[in-house]
């Protein structure tokens, strides 16, 4: 991406409060810093968080689109959230690192906490009579670029959508999410792997009270969920509703009614663009020990696989035209 500006703000202990602004943006020019702060605006973009529009009159939207200018917006920034968790025990000490990037021609603003880590670092310390080589522990480390970050945001200037990542903690003995719902002051939708879980669960909770098979609704839940993100890059919960209960109307008006409720939007879509490939084999355990992983490609596919329902309950899975069989160790 190419960058406006980036500030890193640095707090030096919650325990005893301090915490040092930048007076300048960070130097770009040291190719280093430049890939460090590219791959943790990619990688983010890429993952599967919360998505949504900023509401008109949120003041951290307003802050970031006013005309301020980027030192003085970052500081209150990192000022309103340094204040709100510095006294919460169980939030990781961090550098807040403020943004104004353009990425794939579109331009965002926003901010993410780099939590500390510990590691050991190579140390010279000098005195008049010698130099000591040693090993010292830093207690500041940042986070590598590949790392997850556990609460942050970016905001498209143009849409005011929004990407959020925010990890639930114990605040004033409750878990909450305080990043999104405190400091951005956001009601989020699940993220695709919460809707997809939530899907899931509430198709096995309709399928019970309608009597309906829950091996076979599960099978069927999985699959259509599959299809609808292969095809669309979107979770779809009528086409699931269509696929699982069919014909059974009652059904399908439950089961998105009880998804609803769950905040589950109807149209879910996978930003990552790779979802479909977790859902891509099912993953079935037999309670005699048998494991089974089937391609969805061929799950359907009567011609390869067949589960047979016997008379005395149980159930035969049949495996045909097998042509060669490997043993990998």
């Amino acid at each position: 991406p190419s960058y406006y500006g980036i500030i890193l703000n640095r707090v030096h202990d919650f325990i005893l409060p301090s915490i040092y602004y930048s007076q300048r943006e960070l130097d770009l020019n040291d190719p280093g810093v430049a890939k460090y702060i590219e791959q943790v605006t990619k990688r983010f973009l890429k993952r599967d968080v919360q998505t949504g529009l900023f509401p008109d009159d949120n003041p951290v939207a307003a802050l970031l689109l006013n005309d301020a200018d980027f030192l003085t917006k970052s500081q209150q920034l990192t000022q309103e959230l340094y204040d709100f968790i510095a006294p919460q025990a169980e939030i990781p000490r961090a550098d807040f690192l403020v943004v104004d990037v353009t990425e794939a021609e579109q331009d965002y603003c926003g901010l993410f906490k780099l939590n500390h880590g510990q590691n050991f670092v190579h140390f010279l310390n000098y005195d008049e009579q010698e130099v000591a080589n040693q090993i010292i522990l830093n207690q500041s480390v940042l986070p590598s670029s590949s790392h997850k970050i556990d609460d942050g945001f970016l905001m498209t200037k143009a849409q005011r959508r929004y990407y959020v990542a925010s990890k639930v903690f114990a605040i004033d003995g409750e878990k909450q999410a305080y990043f999104s719902k405190i400091y951005l002051g956001l009601t989020t939708q699940p993220t695709l792997t919460e809707s997809v879980k939530t899907v899931g669960e509430t198709a096995k909770t309709v399928a019970a009270e309608f009597t309906q098979d829950d091996f076979e609704t599960s099978s069927q839940t999985k699959q259509a969920i599959f299809d609808s993100l292969s095809d669309t890059s979107t979770l779809d919960v009528d086409y699931v509703a269509d696929q699982v209960f069919k014909d059974n109307e009652p059904a399908k008006k439950a089961f998105t009614e009880k998804v609803a409720q769950k905040a589950v939007p109807a149209k879910k879509e996978d930003l990552t663009r790779n979802f479909d490939r977790k859902l891509s084999k099912q993953r079935l355990k037999l309670d005699n020990g048998i494991e089974l992983i089937i391609p969805m490609a061929i799950y359907q596919d009567k011609e390869q696989i067949e589960f047979v329902n016997n008379p005395d309950g149980t159930i035969s899975v049949m495996l045909k035209n097998i042509g060669d069989i490997q043993n990998k160790f």
